[in-house]
């Protein structure tokens, strides 16, 4: 009896170390910055956040917008010649000189890997005319990517009362620049030379101060893709960086951090956090069928994705194997394509997408075929739709006629008992 007891103690030890095990803390860890973000980068869903639209001083984080205009505004073997107000900026720099010349890349590598200011200043002027002027551009751009509380002052980060974002705001800026694989074969290298010019004969070395893409680092994290640090004295440290896993991609921010080595351990606690909890699952691919559109009983229009759509699944209390949902509902606008002409690939139509009730965003939807409505086709569909209405009105005519008769009809036939009656008892 004793034996057995013990055996069934063991077991229930055994059972509860094992449970304990499989068991995953989904709970995020602690978070040393004022503003810090975890963005999934395919939807945009926030997984967490402290503070996370509240402006602050981004340092060079800065440079993460100035990178994204250049890049869109600018050819890598342009060249760039240096004004006279480059030279004097403050802080990193790379010793550029009034009246040189280097290329776009050479500057972007010094920006995005030295972090310098004079880079910075030169690659808005060339962009820009000025730095108040590229300013404006970096505002503008950044309300297009749905920054609400940015207000940029120059493209190098430096500190100026009034030049804020949030670590939402610049979680939406790294995932658009992210999206140009030039701006990520940037980040990934170690450092960059650049070669000598018209006034400088010696090779300048830049290096990449984002310790979580450098392997030789012991702050290493193998899923790292991209990322930005920042620094000044008033605005103190700050960082934002893009991380992918088995094609879930991840993005951190963070705002008024208290040293370098803190963000970098917040950003992989945050990112294994991320990929641990949550799952990014793609229900269409672009170019998917996704429902069709009918015009009439011989004509229908295939509705094809427009992009990949995905949508984040909270593994909290859920059981892997769950994961491959097919409960899936597309709700389409109500819209007449009849009389419309459109090519192939042209967005016709909205959707709205949802998950077992759950609405999970909306989608443009393309036409899967071109279709050309002649003025003939035109002026028939315009003819058969006026007589569906006139059908449709004939028949709530007639049905509201047969509803009237019939009350009516009721009515007099209560009326003609009731007078047969009063006969019957002489009254």
């Amino acid at each position: 009896m004793k034996r057995c007891l013990f055996l069934l103690l063991v077991c229930i030890l055994v059972c509860s170390n094992l449970y304990i095990v499989k068991a995953k803390d989904f709970s995020p860890p602690e978070i040393h910055s004022e503003g810090a973000v975890l963005m999934e980068a395919n939807t945009g869903k926030i997984l967490y956040d402290k503070n996370a639209k509240t402006p602050m001083a981004p340092a060079s984080t800065t440079k993460v917008m100035t990178a994204l205009l250049v890049l869109e505004k600018a050819n890598l073997k342009d060249k760039v010649i240096i004004g006279k107000n480059p030279p004097n900026a403050e802080g990193t720099a790379i010793g550029i000189k009034e009246g040189e010349e280097l290329t776009v890349e050479d500057l972007l590598y010094a920006l995005l890997l030295e972090s310098a200011n004079d880079a910075a200043e030169a690659l808005g002027e060339h962009i820009g005319k000025s730095k108040e002027n590229f300013a404006t551009m970096m505002n503008d751009r950044s309300k297009k990517l749905g920054c609400e509380n940015t207000n940029f002052k120059n493209p190098s980060g430096l500190y100026e009362e009034g030049h804020v974002t949030t670590a939402y705001d610049l979680s939406l800026m790294l995932r658009e620049v992210s999206k140009n694989p030039t701006f990520v074969k940037i980040c990934q290298e170690p450092f960059y030379k650049i070669p000598p010019t018209n006034l400088t004969s010696e090779i300048r070395w830049v290096n990449n101060k984002n310790n979580l893409v450098l392997k030789g680092s012991k702050l290493f994290y193998k899923d790292c893709v991209a990322g930005k640090t920042g620094y000044t004295t008033l605005s103190r440290h700050t960082y934002t960086a893009l991380a992918e896993r088995e094609g879930e991609k991840l993005i951190v921010a963070f705002l008024d951090a208290p040293d370098k080595n803190t963000y970098f351990i917040d950003s992989k606690e945050l990112f294994d956090y991320g990929f641990s909890r949550y799952k990014t699952v793609k229900l269409f691919s672009k170019g998917d069928e996704v429902s069709t559109y009918s015009i009439s009983k011989d004509e229908s229009v295939p509705l094809l994705a427009s992009e990949d759509f995905y949508y984040v699944k909270d593994l909290n209390g859920l059981d892997e194997k769950s994961l491959e949902d097919s409960n899936t509902s597309v709700f389409l606008e109500d819209k007449d394509l009849s009389n419309v002409s459109f090519k192939k690939g042209d967005i016709i139509l909205n959707s709205s997408i949802k998950l077992t009730g759950k609405n999970l965003g909306s989608l443009a939807l393309t036409s899967g075929i071109t279709r050309e409505v002649s003025a003939l086709k035109f002026a028939k569909n315009s003819v058969d739709i006026a007589i569906d209405k006139i059908k449709t009105s004939y028949v709530i005519g007639g049905t509201t006629l047969v509803i009237f008769g019939t009350t009516f009809i009721k009515r007099k036939m209560k009326k003609i008992k009731r007078r047969n009656k009063l006969k019957e008892l002489g009254l």
